[in-house]
């Protein structure tokens, strides 16, 4: 483990802090059960939406992966289709529609630009959901920042240098987004689906569009 988990939720979000207690647990357990052969950061974006659905099932929401929503048309203004988002969560009046992309992000970057161009989708498809008339509804823009490294690289770096570089990408995506929440967990290295790399552990961050 290179950092310790942490978590971060800002208004007006602050009841998400349970919700993402049940994630970081759901993460490290993953890791541990499979004897650390497979982690929900070797995976791809629908993979960590399920694990999020799951950690808001846990805390008492009700979670739907992958169904219908109404959206705004990129092109013809003030026209909306019949689209999908990734995730809708309720619990008591409270309705949140969410929007989450992927990236893998080498930790050798010079910057972080692969990061905001994913996050920056996000938001951008979370700004295109239309209100369903719930109350206490929110658009939630999510990314899942998987910080991966070659594994020559990884036998040449000490774990206190991976510790250091991993909290410079924290600190510049805090500095740089100003998520309504961040979250993260490495519980250690696994080798990625499609990939030689190795996926160190997972940062969520989530923002109100």
């Amino acid at each position: 483990m290179y950092l310790e988990d942490y978590l971060e939720v800002r208004r007006p979000l602050t009841y998400w802090r349970e919700l993402l207690h049940e994630w970081l647990f759901l993460v490290n357990r993953v890791y541990r059960i499979s004897n650390q052969k497979a982690a929900v950061y070797a995976e791809k974006e629908r993979a960590n939406t399920g694990l999020l659905a799951a950690a808001a099932t846990r805390n008492g929401w009700v979670a739907l992966e992958e169904c219908r929503s109404q959206k705004i048309d990129k092109y013809v203004e003030d026209a909306e289709y019949g689209g999908r988002c990734d995730l809708m969560i309720w619990r008591d009046r409270r309705h949140h529609i969410i929007e989450a992309k992927h990236v893998r992000f080498p930790i050798g970057a010079r910057s972080i630009s692969r990061i905001d161009r994913v996050h920056l989708r996000a938001l951008a498809d979370s700004a295109r959901s239309t209100s369903s008339g719930y109350k206490s509804e929110k658009m939630i823009a999510v990314t899942y920042i998987v910080p991966v490294i070659k594994p020559s690289q990884y036998s040449a770096m000490t774990e206190e240098e991976i510790s250091i570089r991993l909290r410079e990408v924290v600190a510049e995506v805090k500095s740089q987004h100003g998520p309504t929440f961040i979250s993260y967990a490495f519980p250690g290295p696994v080798v990625l689906q499609g990939s030689a790399n190795l996926g160190l552990g997972v940062i969520i961050i989530g923002k109100v569009t």
